[in-house]
C-alpha cells in the first residue's frame, strides 16, 4: 500500500537521493565510463525515478494538473497565431514546442524525489514557487515561435510582449516566494535555473532571428549559458558535485542580460521606437563586455571545481 503520510519522508534504509546519486556517479567512473556502466546508471536512475512517482501520488496528480493547465495555455497562443497569421505559422510553432513541452514533463516527472528540502522531507504537492518555475520553463520555446516571429502586429503583438513580461516577471516571483514562504526544495532550485536558462537562451535566438541583435551576442550568450551547463554536467560527472553560488558577476550579467533583450523584445514586438538604435548598439556593446569578462571567470572556476568543492556561478 502506497504511503501518504503528510508530510512525506524517506523510508528507513533508503538512501538519500544526494547519496544514491553520488554511488550511481562513483561507479561510473570506477568502471571508466563504459558502456554497461552506462547502462546500469540509466536502469538503476529510472527505477528510482518510478518509485519516487509511486511513493508520492498526491504530488504526481498536482504536477500533472499544473503541467495541463499550461498545455492549454500553450495552445491558446499557437491559435492566436493560427487565428491572425498564416496557418504554416502555427504548424511550425506546434512543431517546434511539444517535443520541448513532452521533454520538460518528463523531465519533472523523473525528478519528482527531489522535492524535498535535503533533509528527507518530502513534499505531497507541486508547489507554487515550482510551477511558476515549470511555466518558465515548458513554455519558453513560444517566445521564438510564434512569439517573435510576428513583430509589430496590433493583436498578437501585445499579446506577446505580456507573455514575455509574464515569463520574466516569474523569475522573480518564484524565488521571492518560496523563500518567503519556506518552500525551498531542490526540485524547485534546479527547475529555476534551467527555467532562466531555457528562457534566455530562446529570447536570445528569437532575436536574433528577428535581425534585432548581432550574431556576436548571441554566440556568447549560448556559451554563457546552454554550453556553460553542459560543461558543468561533464564536470560532475568526472570530479564529483561541487556546491554551485552565484556570484555578484553572475547575477549583474544576468540582470543585464534580461534588461536588454526584454526592452529589444518590447520595442520589436509593439513597434514602439524606444528604445534609440543608438542605447541598443551600446548596450549590447557593454553586455557582450559583460559577458565575456563571466566566461572568463566560469571557466577559472571550471578548472579549479575539483579542488575547493565550490563552484560559482
Amino acid at each position: 500500500m502506497t504511503d501518504r503520510r503528510t508530510p512525506e519522508r524517506l523510508q528507513p534504509g533508503d538512501p538519500a537521493p544526494s547519496k544514491f546519486t553520488r554511488t550511481l556517479i562513483d561507479e561510473l567512473a570506477k568502471n571508466d565510463y563504459q558502456l554497461h556502466a552506462w547502462r546500469t546508471f540509466m536502469s538503476q536512475s529510472w527505477a528510482r525515478s518510478l518509485g519516487d512517482i509511486r511513493a508520492s501520488p498526491s504530488l504526481t496528480r498536482s504536477f500533472l494538473v499544473s503541467a495541463g493547465v499550461y498545455s492549454v495555455a500553450g495552445i491558446s497562443l499557437v491559435l492566436l497565431s493560427w487565428w491572425f497569421h498564416p496557418h504554416s505559422v502555427a504548424v511550425r510553432s506546434l512543431a517546434f514546442w511539444l517535443p520541448w513541452y513532452a521533454a520538460s514533463v518528463a523531465f519533472v516527472l523523473t525528478h519528482l524525489g527531489m522535492a524535498d528540502s535535503g533533509d528527507g522531507v518530502h513534499q505531497t504537492r507541486f508547489l507554487a514557487p515550482n510551477q511558476l518555475s515549470f511555466m518558465r520553463l515548458a513554455l519558453a520555446p513560444l517566445v521564438v515561435l510564434p512569439g517573435l516571429a510576428m513583430p509589430a502586429h496590433p493583436v498578437t503583438g501585445p499579446v506577446f510582449a505580456l507573455f514575455i513580461g509574464a515569463m520574466s516577471m516569474s523569475d522573480a516571483l518564484d524565488g521571492w516566494a518560496a523563500r518567503r514562504r519556506g518552500l525551498c526544495t531542490r526540485l524547485g532550485q534546479m527547475l529555476d535555473y534551467l527555467a532562466d536558462l531555457a528562457f534566455l537562451t530562446f529570447l536570445s535566438v528569437g532575436l536574433y532571428l528577428a535581425a534585432a541583435i548581432p550574431g556576436s551576442l548571441l554566440w556568447l550568450l549560448l556559451v554563457r549559458y546552454p554550453l556553460t551547463v553542459v560543461g558543468a554536467m561533464l564536470l560532475y560527472l568526472m570530479r564529483g558535485p561541487a556546491t554551485l553560488n552565484p556570484t555578484f558577476i553572475g547575477r549583474a550579467t544576468t540582470l543585464a542580460t534580461s534588461i536588454v533583450l526584454l526592452l529589444i523584445a518590447f520595442n520589436l514586438l509593439l513597434g514602439a521606437g524606444w528604445p534609440p538604435s543608438l542605447w541598443v548598439e551600446r548596450s549590447v556593446w557593454w553586455l557582450q563586455l559583460l559577458i565575456g569578462a563571466n566566461i572568463v571567470y566560469l571557466i577559472y572556476r571550471g578548472v579549479t571545481w575539483g579542488k575547493t568543492k565550490r563552484v560559482e556561478n
